[in-house]
C-alpha cells in the first residue's frame, strides 16, 4: 500500500533492498522547495527516507551522523540504517515524539528545554576543535551584503549599517570555542514525547563555532520566554562567555539580514517575522 505518489521508483527499490516490503509510504516532506521526505512502514517498523535537495547537505548529515550523532546516546536522535550517494538518500529510524513547541505544559516545556541543552552539549563534545572553523566566521561576514541586497526595500538604509556595524565585530572576537554544531537548532527539530528529547535533522550541521547554534532560538523564542534560555542553559552546562554573547548577536546579525532575503523569495512569513523582529530589536537595544 502506498499514499504518496511523489515516491519515485528508483528510491522505492532501495528501500525495499534495505527493509525489505513495504506496506505504507507516506508523505512527510515539510512545506517548503525541495523538501523530500517519507515515512515508510514495513517489517521492520517505522523509518523515514529522506532525499537531500543538495550533494552538499548529504554529506554533511550523513558525516554527522556517523561521527557525531552517536554521542547523543540511543533514543535521542534518529539512527541512519543505509544512505546513498547516488540518490542522495538516506534511511532513518523514526523517533517518537512531536515538535517541542507543541508542548502546552511551561513545566514540561521547561524540562524538555533542559533535556535539549544536555543533547546540544554532548552533540558539541562529540568534536572539541576544528582547524578553519574560523572560516565560519568570515563567511557570515562575506555574505552579509548578499543578503541586505536581496532584502532590498525590507531593511532601510540605517538598518543596513547597524546590521553591518555588528556583524563587522565577528572577526574581532578571536578564537570562539569549536566543535561539532547542529546547524539548525530550535524547536521545530526538537522532538518531545512527554518525557524524552529526540534531536533531529543534521543537514547543516558541521564543526564550527559552537554559539551559532543558538542563534535561532535567540531571535524566536527566548525573547518571549527566558525561562527557556535559562532551562536549556541548565542543561547546557555552562553560560556563555562575554565574547560569546558578542559573537551571538553578531551571528544574529547575519541571521536577520539572511532571513529577510529568504522569507519573501520562498513564501514563508514566520521566517520573515523573526527577521524583522531582529531587526527591530537590535535597532533598538545593540544587542540581543
Amino acid at each position: 500500500m502506498t499514499d504518496s505518489p511523489r515516491f519515485p521508483a528508483t528510491l522505492h527499490a532501495w528501500v525495499q533492498s534495505v527493509l525489505g516490503p513495504l506496506d505504507r509510504v507516506r508523505d512527510a516532506s515539510h512545506d517548503r522547495d525541495g523538501s523530500q521526505v517519507w515515512r515508510v512502514t514495513g517489517e521492520t517498523g517505522d523509518h523515514y527516507v529522506k532525499v537531500a535537495p543538495k550533494a552538499i547537505l548529504y554529506s554533511r548529515e550523513t558525516r554527522a551522523y556517523r561521527e557525531a550523532v552517536p554521542y547523543l546516546g540511543y533514543g535521542n536522535a534518529p539512527i541512519l540504517r543505509a544512505s546513498s550517494a547516488e540518490l542522495l538518500a538516506l534511511i532513518l529510524s523514526a523517533v517518537d515524539g512531536q515538535p517541542m513547541e507543541q508542548e502546552e505544559s511551561p513545566a514540561r516545556r521547561r524540562t524538555a528545554h533542559r533535556q535539549a541543552g544536555l543533547l546540544l552539549r554532548r552533540l558539541h563534545d562529540a568534536v572539541r576543535s576544528h582547524p578553519g572553523q574560523s572560516a565560519v566566521a568570515d563567511d557570515t561576514v562575506a555574505g552579509l551584503e548578499k543578503h541586505i541586497v536581496d532584502a532590498g526595500d525590507l531593511l532601510s538604509a540605517a538598518e543596513a549599517d547597524t546590521l553591518r556595524y555588528l556583524v563587522s565585530a565577528l572577526p574581532h572576537c578571536g578564537p570562539l570555542p569549536g566543535g561539532w554544531r547542529h546547524g539548525d537548532f530550535w524547536e521545530r527539530n526538537l522532538l518531545w514525547n512527554g518525557r524524552r528529547c529526540a534531536l533531529i535533522d543534521f543537514e547543516r550541521s558541521e564543526p564550527g563555532p559552537l554559539v551559532s547554534d543558538f542563534v535561532k532560538l535567540a531571535t524566536s523564542l527566548w525573547p518571549d520566554h527566558p525561562e527557556l534560555r535559562t532551562a536549556l542553559f541548565q542543561g547546557y552546562g555552562r553560560a556563555l562567555s562575554t565574547t560569546e554573547e558578542r559573537a551571538l548577536t553578531a551571528f544574529a546579525a547575519a541571521d536577520a539580514a539572511s532571513a529577510l532575503a529568504y522569507g519573501p523569495r520562498a513564501g514563508d512569513p514566520l521566517v520573515t517575522a523573526r527577521g524583522r523582529r531582529t531587526v527591530d530589536r537590535l535597532v533598538q537595544e545593540g544587542r540581543l
